[in-house]
């Protein structure tokens, strides 16, 4: 790969991430929120999976 791209990725990497750390909490805690809300749907829908607990409370914000 060219090294000005791996480059170029890594530093727009890292200002996503600068941007993320400056959020405010609360909307933190709303992503968080959301992706378990998406994850209990996948843990619902899928009938393979390992795990014994089929349901989870999510906190309703």
């Amino acid at each position: 790969m060219d090294k000005n791209y791996l480059l170029h990725i890594a530093g727009t990497k890292a200002d996503f991430h600068k941007s993320r750390a400056k959020m405010p909490y609360e909307d933190k805690v709303k992503i968080i929120v959301e992706l378990q809300k998406i994850e209990n749907e996948f843990i619902k829908d899928n009938k393979n999976r390992s795990t014994t607990v089929k349901y989870r409370k999510v906190w309703e914000i």
